[in-house]
């Protein structure tokens, strides 16, 4: 007989981002022996999916991503800061910060490699938070989503595209 396990939470999809990504700006080799990158976010859009409250959906104002690639080049960690507005013109903050596993569909995409093609999901996991302006969606700042990404190549440029879940704690036994 197994016991069943308790305490963990569960996830609840709850938006969507698509960031179309501009300007790439090399920093190089940092103290650490990581190298550094920096992507422009040229627009973008934030939707939740359909079922999840508060809905909203914002387009991306200002957003960008922090890149650094590690010293053994296996992985590459996201810092990603966005600023964006709802349809009723509130603002939100969003922070997020992941790990991108570099396999060679990933790391074609980093090098600019002209082979590169669009990747699926599951190289990629992160974490996100927010702050907000509108009242009706303050239950956001106390929440924690997580979630993955795939990054899409078009000949109109490259886009990324989230998929971030609600964490939802488990249920509090008395």
């Amino acid at each position: 007989m197994s016991a069943q396990l308790t305490g963990f939470p569960t996830l609840k999809p709850a938006f969507v981002i698509k960031a179309n990504i501009g300007a790439v700006s090399p920093v190089g080799l940092i103290h650490t022996g990581s190298t550094s990158l920096h992507f422009e976010v040229t627009s973008g859009t934030i939707e939740t999916v359909p079922g999840f409250e508060p809905a909203f959906k914002a387009e991306v104002k200002f957003a960008a991503d922090w890149f650094t690639i590690d010293h053994d080049k296996k992985n590459g960690r996201v810092d990603i800061r966005c600023i964006a507005k709802t349809a009723e013109g509130h603002a939100i903050d969003l922070r997020s910060q992941g790990v991108i596993e570099l396999a060679p569909p990933m790391a074609k995409i980093f090098s600019m490699d002209p082979e590169m093609k669009t990747t699926p999901f599951g190289y990629t996991t992160a974490w996100a938070t927010m702050t907000v302006a509108d009242p009706a969606l303050k239950s956001l700042e106390s929440s924690t989503f997580v979630g993955n990404s795939r990054i899409i190549v078009a000949e109109t440029g490259i886009t990324i595209e989230v998929r971030q879940s609600l964490v939802v704690p488990s249920t509090v036994d008395e």
